[in-house]
């Protein structure tokens, strides 16, 4: 299953909007008009800091945009992480590939 929700711009000023809330996230290229394509898929306790911190040391490159999802449990992230994972099998999750 897709990120449910809206795509955000992976930049400064949008990150700064992000509620400190756990959840899993998706670092996504923009390939066309309303087309995207996973590169990194993750999650954390904090979103606005653990985002913070891929958009300061990228974990791969030409990150354009972001989804993200508030999971309030570490389990439900994990399960959510994993399904994302398998799903969309992005590059910069290569340690994780089936």
């Amino acid at each position: 299953m897709p990120f449910n929700g809206p795509v955000y711009r992976f930049d400064d000023a949008t990150i700064n909007t992000i509620n400190e809330v756990g959840g899993v996230y998706g670092l996504f290229q923009q390939t066309g008009p309303n087309y995207f394509v996973a590169r990194y898929v993750g999650l954390g306790e904090n979103l606005r800091r653990r985002l913070r911190e891929h958009y300061n040391n990228p974990p791969i490159s030409d990150i354009t945009h972001f989804f993200a999802e508030v999971h309030t449990t570490a389990f439900a992230r994990v399960l959510r992480e994993q399904a994302l994972i398998r799903e969309f099998n992005p590059p910069g999750n290569v340690h994780h590939t089936r």
